[in-house]
């Protein structure tokens, strides 16, 4: 007898925990939008996953989709925030290769720093960009991100049924995304317009959902769900101080919207059966993605807080890892690629792909090498973005590389700007424009103009014609005009001002070398050089020459910044022979070297330069004398204040990162000095003694989409001090 009382209390405690656990209610877990805030959604799925709570399907918005779309493929809370606090989002959020990925051609256009913003010219008509940001980068994160996804299409074969949120921006109607590469469509349920480039699936464009359903509710319900644990962000208004610009005033409009529609989906909520968490996000904005793991914590604490109406939802330790193992989880296929396919392409030439494609075929996908191809032939400059997605269909492998190119190219106009004095009397400014029309053949032929007004007058224009697609041998016909102020000094005095004219048409055989870093051009040069007088004593001569003759350059570049560098490279030789049986009126050898080097340790940098030159004993017109003085070229002493036929130079700066810039505005603002020295021989006595001299300098510089900007102040070795400003590149 006591036996069966004893029987029949166990029967009635285990009941109710076994009745629970075998028919545990359908679970929809919806996450709202809100930017870098949704990585509080990643601190709710930390608890939910404590208390055991089993989710049937996840919808997501926006960053919310992000969240769930990884979630749902299978990536655990865990590792979500690693990954979440771990990147850079500064890095993800510049859509460009880095620098040591362009071509070389490239990097030495880059010399000349224009805004990093261009306006395309097809079929005669100016076009804009869709958005500052393709989102290239931001794409191949998400695909790493979910890589055990890779190959599903129909998201209801994910571990966990999905759904994304997006707006079609042809008409404004919603649009639930059930498959799909993954990617793309976490993509562009997160298209904030004005900021992130629409993304085109299948014959639409779509934008970020966050505009029709930020709190997709609704969604949830209709995947048949018995009740739902909704997390929302809650709005992000700007303070009215933000208001004064129209990226601020469209940034509050997208707000409004969607706080709207979030009020509408709040309201569908049931009372005493769906779960709302509202974490306290306070002062964290939707573009503070730096703070990802202080909002991760702050929705911990939201779900903690929430326990008590979540704790029905638990399941036994038994019943929760039987639902685990019911999933099915994704396992990444190591099958090999048996096709690559590329589509997309218009004026782009598929034959620049053949590399990536020799990669992967015939292999399981080496996705590291994958995205390293697709960042190269991204910092060629004309795609808009280039994703990738498996297909595996009928027993078959096939890579698909989705490259678009830019819609408003292959014509693309830019534009620069650059101010630079010294306080000593050398006041230099231009205004700069540069034309690059792309692919005018199918071997990729370019056609290059710039043109800039001001005191710095230029313009130059250059037909690139390669002999192959692999831009390894070509040829480059050019011509150019430049106007420039040029100084005489006498015992650091300015005793004259020339404008200093010169006249060039040119024909270069050139060859790209060492795996692209490297450029090799050899050819002639039509030259005339004209120094006009414009102040200075009436008797000083107006030397005229004919400078005809031969040219080579070399150069080496793996610097990941034209100006303000933190690690690589640049070695550049450079030879000018006039020749008078080709019609020179002077005779003289110029060959120049120079070289830096850049290195990083933590937040601080070293850069080392050096800098030869010499005439072989020859006298060379006093405009094409080596040249010393001004910023980091003796700093203190005015610019170009001494010349000579014979150049050494050397030089150290130190500087360290103060604050990196947000995209796009730039890499960062940095706080350094240099030391230098330099010696000039041969040089015409009566101005300027041959001798060594020294100069340093202290300085506040940024890299900026201007181009350098530098506010800093020179010393002389015989302590004379000067200041500098200078932007861009006059």
């Amino acid at each position: 007898m006591k036996r069966l009382l004893l029987l029949l209390l166990i029967c009635c405690v285990a009941l109710p925990t076994a009745a629970r656990d075998a028919a545990y209610p359908r679970i929809g877990l919806v996450l709202s939008g809100g930017g870098a805030r949704g990585a509080a959604h990643v601190g709710v799925l930390k608890v939910l996953e404590e208390l055991r709570i089993p989710i049937a399907v996840v919808v997501g918005t926006s960053m919310g989709a992000l969240v769930g779309g990884t979630y749902a493929s299978g990536v655990s809370p865990a590792e979500m925030e690693r990954r979440l606090t771990e990147v850079d989002w500064n890095k993800l959020f510049v859509d460009d290769s880095p620098r040591d990925d362009w071509p070389i051609r490239r990097r030495e256009q880059s010399l000349q720093p224009n805004f990093d913003f261009s306006v395309g010219v097809r079929d005669g008509k100016l076009r804009l960009p869709s958005g500052a940001l393709a989102g290239q980068k931001v794409e191949l994160f998400f695909g790493d991100l979910v890589k055990n996804a890779d190959g599903i299409k129909q998201f209801d074969e994910l571990p966990i049924p999905f759904r994304a949120v997006a707006t079609n921006l042809e008409n404004g109607d919603m649009q639930v995304f059930d498959s799909g590469p993954l990617p793309e469509v976490m993509r562009a349920s997160m298209s904030v317009p004005g900021l992130f480039a629409p993304v085109e699936i299948g014959k639409n464009i779509y934008v970020d959902g966050g505009l029709v359903r930020n709190l997709p509710v609704d969604v949830a319900r209709a995947m048949g769900v018995d009740l739902v644990i909704a997390v929302n962000l809650g709005g992000s208004y700007l303070p009215r101080d933000q208001l004064e610009s129209v990226v601020g005033v469209v940034g509050q409009m997208v707000a409004i919207l969607t706080e709207q529609n979030v009020q509408r989906s709040l309201k569908e909520l049931r009372i005493g059966k769906d779960i709302l968490i509202s974490p306290d996000l306070g002062d964290i904005t939707s573009s503070n993605f730096d703070r990802a793991a202080d909002a991760i914590r702050i929705g911990e604490l939201a779900a903690r807080k929430a326990a008590p109406r979540l704790a029905h939802l638990s399941l036994s330790p038994e019943a929760y890892a039987a639902w685990r193992d019911s999933r099915p989880l994704a396992i990444p296929d190591r099958a090999p690629i048996d096709e690559v396919k590329v589509a997309g392409l218009e004026f782009v030439n598929p034959a620049i792909f053949e590399p990536l494609i020799d990669h992967q075929q015939g292999q399981p996908l080496h996705r590291k090498r994958l995205e390293s191809d697709i960042e190269k032939l991204y910092g060629r400059g004309d795609f808009k973005n280039i994703n990738y997605d498996l297909d595996r269909k009928n027993g078959t492998n096939r890579l698909d590389i989705n490259a678009r190119e830019k819609p408003w190219g292959p014509g693309y106009l830019t534009f620069g700007l650059g101010i630079a004095t010294d306080f000593e009397g050398d006041n230099r400014f231009g205004l700069r424009g540069t034309y690059r029309r792309t692919w005018i053949n199918d071997l990729g032929a370019e056609w290059y103009t710039t043109a800039q007004i001001g005191n710095v007058t230029d313009l130059y224009t250059e037909f690139y014609q390669p002999f192959s697609v692999e831009r390894s041998t070509f040829i480059l016909p050019s011509l150019g005009f430049s106007r420039v102020p040029l100084s005489v000094f006498k015992d650091g005095r300015r005793v004259a001002r020339y404008d200093l004219s010169r006249s060039t048409l040119g024909l270069d055989l050139g060859a790209t070398l060492f795996g692209g870093n490297a450029e090799l051009r050899i050819g002639a040069i039509l030259g005339r050089a004209n120094a006009k007088l414009d102040t200075g004593d009436p008797e000083l001569p107006e030397p005229e020459s004919n400078e005809t003759g031969l040219r080579a350059a070399f150069v080496y570049d793996t610097l990941d910044s034209a100006f303000l560098p933190r690690r690589g490279n640049r070695l550049a030789l450079d030879l000018h022979s006039p020749q008078p049986a080709m019609g020179a009126d002077v005779s003289f050898n110029r060959a120049s070297g120079y070289w830096a080097g850049a290195f990083s340790f933590g937040d601080n940098t070293i850069v080392a330069r050096s800098e030869v030159g010499t005439a072989f004993g020859s006298e060379m017109p006093y405009y094409d004398q080596f040249t010393l003085g001004g910023f980091q070229r003796l700093s203190g002493y005015a610019t170009d204040e001494f010349r000579g036929n014979n150049l050494a130079f050397g030089s150290l700066t130190y500087y360290r990162l103060l604050t990196a810039l947000p995209p796009p505005l730039g890499r960062g603002v940095y706080v350094g000095g240099s030391l230098e020295v330099g010696t000039l021989t041969d040089t015409i006595e009566q101005l300027n003694e041959s001798g060594t001299r020294f100069g340093s300098s202290l300085f506040l510089g940024a890299d900026t989409w201007l181009g350098p900007a530098y506010f800093g102040v020179g010393l002389t070795g015989d302590g004379e001090t000067t200041g500098y400003i200078i932007l861009g590149r006059p």
